[in-house]
């Protein structure tokens, strides 16, 4: 057993051996994964149309501090030009920078005072087409990097930079979309931001997540950016997640299942008065742009105006103060149409909605506060802004193509918890979406030696199996004809492996054998004979003697035809030679005894020869029996035993005056038949008894 038990311990720790070697290719590759990118947030709350969370970038060579937005849908990084903020002084007519639009628009980038950047070009902006933002940009490539000085996140050269005017972008943006940039054909695309972070090993993949931030949340919650991961302290984790719409230009759309709002006034108030339909994630603006049907509905509830010549639902101060005393919420059930019938609930407080715009935002000319909807008159408008992502927080992977939206979580001062999203290039998964590139070359070599040395110790392992079986095999048999040989001495010396004689009815020691005692008592036995007294006690039985164990042995079956009468080769007595002549000359008696077969027949007994004590001779005195010591007591032997047999003399016959004659002293035989008879007929001799 302890061989058995180390021959399994040795399997075991081969099989160890061999999954460490495999998986040690894969686990030196994941050790040396770089950690995801947390970056910093501004302490900044800036926009002109609402208060939102900035992060800074360094651009260009000397750097220059850009404070921006997060875009998911853009794979750019944008910066507001020097010449989006020049104006001319009258009084000595020359363009200087207005500082106020410095600071409102989170600083410009001067492209000029930068040794690295690489001009390309005038192009127009493109994203945000479809809710008819539009303007143009100066594009090139520079160097930029990711928060202030003392926070840096990675730097990177030759990334594309798009510098832009257009006042329906007011603050710049950094795009966390993978897709490149094509300028002028297909063939030579710009890479984004963050595939290069990705393909020069900065982060473990290609995915982000992050939350806008909410001000009005006790002293302000700053927005949280973390790329190749999540920080999974700052939401409510749940179990759905989205697949990518197939539209390339939107993909992370999520299906509006129901909404409704409820106030203190108010309560389960429906604000879908249209079928279900899907919205886009669109970080890049800030309003949520719904169809004309559902704003409707929000007017209805909350006493909206819209205003034709801005587009937005303006908010005077008594609407504000009565919708500060309701302190209504919006709830937004999501879900995913065809794939799978769970949902999340998203509930934007009054205070996600309570937004105040600022000139010269859609042509105001003082700041005003407004709702964040916007009517949508076509499916593609639907979008899902920064108001969203105020109380929810996106996670996306870009390789595998899907997404999640979890409620935040509110509880405050809770330390990060970064959470790594591995790409399928160091997983192994086959996902025909993710990253083509494939594995590098290091894993590669690793894996191939990894597998080499597997092969090379299963060989091994197998040998050691097949030579302990093979060693603990002879030793079983070699331990099994030691075993053998010692049970035949002992069956040779122990007498108690000997067979029993079969002339003992009692005996049973297990063995076969073809004798078939007679189920009778054991000679050893005694018993008491009830017709012999004991001649010391008149009152009890005989004395106990021994029954003799005179059965005959019987070593097989019987056969089923008797054996025929032969003589079987010896003499015949003179009384059988005299039977057999009677039987030739009388004939045999029909009646006469029945044939039976010589076995069961008992040997015929022949009379032992006479010798001279056993004759007896015969005078006139009385003789004594040689049979029975006892002398009859009377005359007539009444007192004689039952067994006792004696010659009565005759009487003398005497002659005239009673002289006995001589020969008369002579007793005839008893056995003489002729002797005293008085019958005359003539006796027929016969042996026959």
């Amino acid at each position: 057993m302890r061989r058995l038990v180390n021959g399994m311990a040795a399997v075991q720790l081969c099989f160890v051996v061999i999954l460490i070697v495999l998986c040690a290719p894969c686990l030196a590759d994941d050790s040396g994964l770089p950690a995801p990118v947390s970056v910093a947030p501004d302490q900044n709350w800036e926009g002109i149309d609402g208060k939102w969370n900035t992060f800074s970038l360094r651009i260009g060579t000397p750097y220059q501090v850009a404070r921006v937005f997060v875009s998911t849908a853009s794979q750019q990084t944008w910066a507001v030009t020097k010449r989006a903020c020049m104006q001319l002084q009258s009084d000595t007519n020359e363009t200087v920078q207005n500082g106020d639009c410095y600071n409102s628009r989170g600083w410009t980038f001067d492209s000029n005072k930068s040794t690295t950047w690489d001009p390309n070009g005038f192009y127009q902006l493109w994203i945000e087409k479809n809710l008819d933002l539009s303007g143009n940009g100066q594009y090139g490539w520079d160097t930029v990097g990711l928060g202030l000085p003392g926070e840096e996140g990675p730097t990177l050269d030759n990334t594309t930079v798009g510098t832009l005017i257009s006042s329906d972008f007011w603050l710049g943006h950094f795009g966390v979309n993978p897709k490149p940039t094509n300028f002028t054909n297909f063939t030579d695309p710009s890479p984004s931001y963050m595939s290069l972070l990705f393909e020069r090993n900065l982060i473990p993949s290609v995915s982000f997540g992050y939350t806008a931030g909410a001000q009005y949340h006790g002293d302000s919650v700053l927005g949280s950016l973390t790329l190749g991961g999540y920080d999974a302290s700052r939401f409510i984790e749940n179990d759905l997640t989205w697949s990518f719409a197939p539209d390339n230009e939107r993909d992370i759309v999520v299906g509006i299942v129901d909404i409704t709002a409820t106030s203190t006034t108010k309560s389960n108030i429906s604000l879908l008065n249209r079928d279900s339909f899907s919205m886009y994630i669109d970080s890049t603006v800030a309003e949520l742009w719904l169809p004309v049907e559902v704003c409707e509905a929000f007017e209805d509830a909350f006493g909206l105006q819209y205003d034709n010549l801005t587009g937005l639902y303006l908010v005077d101060d008594q609407l504000h103060d009565r919708l500060q005393a309701e302190n209504p919420s919006v709830t937004f059930l999501l879900g995913q149409k065809y794939s799978t019938n769970a949902t999340v609930n998203i509930t934007l407080p009054y205070n996600a909605f309570d937004l105040q715009a600022s000139p010269p935002y859609k042509g105001l000319t003082e700041a005003t506060n407004y709702f964040p909807i916007r009517r949508a008159t076509r499916e593609n408008q639907f979008v899902l802004g920064r108001t969203f992502l105020q109380e929810s927080y996106l996670t996306v992977d870009w390789e595998r193509q899907n997404f999640s939206i979890s409620a935040c979580n509110w509880v405050l001062e809770q330390d990060k918890n970064i959470v790594p999203i591995i790409s399928p290039r160091y997983t192994g998964e086959q996902d025909g979406q993710a990253s083509r590139s494939g594995l590098s070359t290091g894993a590669i070599i690793g894996i191939a030696l990894g597998v080499g040395f597997a092969l090379v110790l299963s060989v091994m392992c197998a040998f050691v199996v097949w030579y302990r079986r093979r060693r603990r095999q002879k030793h079983e048999d070699e331990q099994a004809k030691v075993e053998y040989a010692a049970q035949t001495v002992a069956a040779k010396e122990s007498p108690s492996d000997r067979d029993d004689s079969p002339m003992s009815p009692t005996t049973d020691n297990g063995a076969r054998t073809n004798v078939f005692p007679k189920a009778e008592l054991p000679a050893d036995s005694r018993y008491a004979d009830p017709d012999r007294k004991d001649t010391d006690s008149p009152t009890m039985f005989g004395r106990l003697v021994e029954a003799g164990n005179t059965e005959r042995q019987v070593f097989e079956m019987e056969g089923d035809i008797p054996t025929p009468n032969e003589a079987g080769g010896r003499q015949l007595s003179e009384k059988e030679t005299m039977m057999v002549r009677e039987a030739r000359y009388n004939g045999v008696d029909p009646n006469g005894a029945v044939d039976v077969s010589p076995v069961q027949e008992e040997a015929p007994q022949r009379l032992a020869p006479l010798t001279g004590l056993d004759v007896t001779m015969v005078n006139e005195r009385m003789p004594v029996s040689p049979v029975t010591p006892l002398t009859p007591r009377n005359v007539d032997g009444a007192s004689l035993e039952a067994g006792d047999t004696f010659f009565q003399p005759m009487q003398r016959r005497t002659r005239g005056g009673g002289s006995m004659l001589e020969a008369e002293d002579t007793l005839l035989s008893p056995v003489s038949p002729l002797e005293g008879s008085t019958d005359t007929s003539r006796r027929r001799f016969s042996y026959e008894s």
